[in-house]
Order: C-alpha cells, then structure tokens, then sequence
C-alpha cells in the first residue's frame, strides 16, 4: 500500500479492504457486506448507507424497493425453503448488500466517507458512526427505512435482529458485524463484538497514515464450529435457548453442515427466564451488606473518584442516610473516602462531600439483568454516573465484586487498570461466562462479550488505547468457520 496523507477532508485514497481470503467456506458461497451508519447534526440525525459504488446515500422511504415475504434468490431454494425465510422479511425492505466472491478481496474507497458526500460530517459526535455487517447464504439481510407520519422525513431504519423466533427481521440470516467510527478528519476507530450474539469470526486490521501495521483484532484460536458445540454443552440457565437453529426446512440456503445461525449472549437470553434474572443476586445481597460497613470507593479517569454507601450503615459509625433516599441504594458522594470515620469526617466538616447520585434503575438494588445487560442502574444519570455504573458492571461480570476468599471489593477502577486481567473470571467467583469464554479464545486476550468490556482495556478495538488512526486501509475479514485460523 502506498503512503497517504491527512487533509482537512480526510483521506481521500483510505481503503477498505472486504477480504474473504481467509475463511474456509465453499467457493460459491453467497456472501454480503453491508455498511450503514448515521451523523448527528444539528438538525438531527441524518442516516446513511454505502451503495455499489461505496458512495454515501441518505437513507429514503423509496429505498424499500423490496416486498415482505419476498428475498433474492428464493426462486431457487425448495417450496418449504421459501416459506421457512418468509418470516425475515415481515416488513418491505431495503436490500443495500455489496457481494464479494468468496477467496477474493474487494477494495473500496474509505475516503468517500468525507464532508463532501456527507455534508453534516465533522469530529467527536458528528462522525459518522455505524456498522459493517456480513451474511452469508442466501438470505440477505433486511433494512427498512423508517419516517414520520408525512412519510416524507427519515426517522431511522429497522436494523436486522439476532433473536430466536420467526416474524423478526434478519432473525433467519447468517450474520455478524464489526462497529465503527469514521470522521471528516480520516480517525478510524472500531471493534468486533459478541456483546449480543456470536455469528462467525471477523478479523478486523488497519495501517496508518504515518505508520505499519496495527495488531489484528477479532482472531480466534478454535473454529466456529468448536465454539457453538461447546456452547451447546452448557447447562441451565444458559441452555436451552442459547443456540439459534438453521430452520430445517431451508437448510439449501445456507453453507453445508451449518447447524445454527449464532449464539445469543446473556445480555439478549436474560430476560428469557428467571435462572439468568437471578444468577448474581447472592454476589449483590453479599456486597451491599458488605457496603453498609466499608465504603466503596469508584475512580474514573474522567469524573474522579466517588465514594458508595448502603444505609443504614453498620459498625461503630453511624452515618444518617441523606433526603430521599431510597431503602437499600448504594449512595455516592463525591470524593474518596476508605473507612466509615473518614466519610462521617468528612461530612461532618465545613465543606462536605456533595451527595452525588444513587444509584437506581428497575429498583433500588441493582439487579442480574441489569448486569447482564449493563443497563437500568448501570446506564443511567450524568456522566460521572454513568462512568461509576460502567465500572459497577465491569467488576460484576468479570467476578471481581466479591474473590474466591469470599472478600467484597472495596475499591475499583478504570485507571491504567488492564493489568488487572490475569484476576478477572477467578474460579470460584460468580462471573458472566459468555465473557470469561470468548476472551479465553481471544488470540490476544480481548473480546468485546459485554457492553462495558471496554472498561481496563479489555476490548478488541483499533486504535489501542490512548492511540489516534488516520487510516491508510482498513480491513475487514471473515474468518474460517470449520477450522481454527488467524489472520495475516
């Protein structure tokens, strides 16, 4: 690849490279990408999909050329195979897909992603941001442009689902995705995901402008195939539900052998029963009583440090609970303090701490499901709040809240904090173990298996941390789904 250079418009020669040199599918596999996204503008949003010629479209309700029930190449498949994928398309869709030929690469131009083709693009949360996905088979995935009441403004799309059922759209279509930013000024910055779902492997790499190669994110060390049979074998409350079946009447529309279309994480399964609805309440009983008579410090790199209580306190200090407050939240105030005296101190002087927020969602105890899906309390509030709520989840799912001695966490972090990893998912702690699993075949110990795995660096993104990506290529690569393999 040649050496480019920044401009105010950004890289006009950055590629993206949609490679299928790396996956052991059959030759003729039909495979698609996909690449959607949106701005936020001062006017609103304003959302986007890459056509053919990977220029840059706004979205218009005359985009949904396609009628319900009705897919390419279904002509093609059995009777029972047509009406079997019906139920993907319940609504008339958009069909935005660019095929690429198994074995081949296809190399599109990044750049046309600039302020010319997308007017309202700019930095920060005027980037445009979005999803590159990739289905293979037959079934394509669905979008259908949203509007108003006029018909006339563009509200949104409705973007492919991964749940188990029929009549959802995309339910039926093999699928994954990588997410990205991309902005006027050509920085890159993505990630692969199985915070929702496993489909297959995708291999996501880049070269800057000003350098080599980045380290390459998203490989696997074992097959897709050896993943979904372990994840198979899991006992309840993960199993059954876990894994998606191909539809066994319309096994033609896919690659031979492919028993099941993705595996759904415990973020989508938990509000499926009630064995994932109350997989960490005894960790959350435990800490909060252990929080009545040891504070819990939280320090942010942006916000800075926050200090949680549950009253009524307990021990030798007493500390009265502040207005309103609701029975059983944890209660943070602004600052660090270690002990119980130290925060009564504190507050008992001429410049106390402020009450900062309680943390509250679907009720005053944080509860599985919002661990599960890192939301509710976890999600909810200012800023600050929402940073103390991310590194809450964090410490929940990796079972770091409570450790195999049995002792509660009084201090947590998102502050050069990745060293910590080698103590995350310990055996004899409750931890979500979707996360412990796809970062354990991680061929760099990173995954993104749930929302706030970004908290210590624990995600699979480009840039690194703390790193900027003028991009000179970007490329996305589908992975093997019979055999282990890393990308080049």
């Amino acid at each position: 690849m040649k050496t480019v250079t920044a401009s105010p418009t950004g890289v006009p020669e950055a590629q993206l490279i949609l490679d299928l040199t790396q996956t052991d599918l059959p030759e003729d596999t039909p495979v698609y990408f996909y690449v959607i996204g949106e701005v936020q503008t001062p006017g609103g949003n304003q959302y986007y999909y890459l056509d053919q010629d990977f220029i840059p479209r706004l979205m218009v309700a005359s985009d949904n050329t396609q009628k319900a029930g009705k897919f390419p190449g279904m002509d093609n498949l059995p009777a029972k195979a047509q009406t079997a994928l019906a139920a993907n398309y319940p609504l008339p869709w958009a069909d935005w897909s660019i095929k690429v030929s198994v074995w081949s690469n296809l190399i599109l131009p990044l750049g046309n992603i600039n302020t010319t083709t997308i007017p309202g693009l700019g930095t920060g949360t005027q980037a445009f941001s979005g999803r590159i996905y990739v289905s293979v088979g037959v079934p394509k995935l669905p979008f259908t442009v949203q509007t108003d009441k006029s018909g006339c403004t563009v509200i949104g799309y409705t973007a492919p689902v991964f749940g188990n059922g029929t009549g959802v759209g995309g339910s039926l279509t093999l699928f994954d995705w990588i997410e990205f930013s991309y902005d006027s000024e050509g920085n890159f910055n993505g990630n692969t995901t199985q915070v929702n779902q496993f489909g297959f492997p995708l291999y996501l790499s880049a070269e800057a402008t000003s350098g080599g190669p980045l380290p390459v994110m998203g490989a696997l060390t074992t097959s897709r195939n050896q993943i979904l049979a372990t994840l198979s074998t899991w006992a309840a409350p993960f199993n059954p539900g876990m894994l998606v079946p191909v539809p066994s009447a319309a096994t033609a529309a896919y690659p031979a052998n492919t028993s099941y279309l993705r595996a759904l994480s415990p973020d989508e399964l938990s509000s499926a029963g009630p064995g994932l609805a109350s997989y960490y309440n005894t960790v959350v009983t435990s800490a909060y009583i252990a929080w009545q008579g040891s504070p819990l410090v939280l320090t942010d790199l942006a916000s800075g440090s926050f200090t949680g209580v549950v009253f009524p306190t307990r021990g030798t200090v007493t500390i009265a609970p502040p207005p309103d407050y609701p029975a059983g939240a944890l209660a943070f105030y602004t600052g660090s303090y270690t002990t119980m005296q130290d925060l009564a101190t504190a507050l008992n002087s001429d410049q106390p701490p402020a009450l900062a927020f309680f943390l509250t969602g679907t009720a005053n105890v944080v509860t599985s499901n919002e661990i599960w899906q890192c939301d509710g309390a976890l999600a909810t509030g200012d800023t600050a709040q929402k940073n103390v709520g991310k590194i809450l989840a964090a410490a929940f799912n990796r079972g770091t809240v409570i450790n195999n001695d049995g002792i509660v966490s009084t201090s947590m972090t998102d502050v050069d904090c990745a060293c910590q990893a080698s103590g995350f998912y310990a055996n004899g702690t409750t931890f979500n173990p979707w996360a412990s699993y796809f970062h354990m075949i991680s061929t760099n110990g990173l995954a993104y298996a749930f929302a706030y795995d970004d908290v210590c660096d624990q995600n699979p993104s480009l840039p690194p941390p703390n790193q900027s990506l003028v991009a000179a290529w970007v490329r996305v690569a589908l992975g093997p789904f019979n055999s282990a393999g890393i990308s080049n």
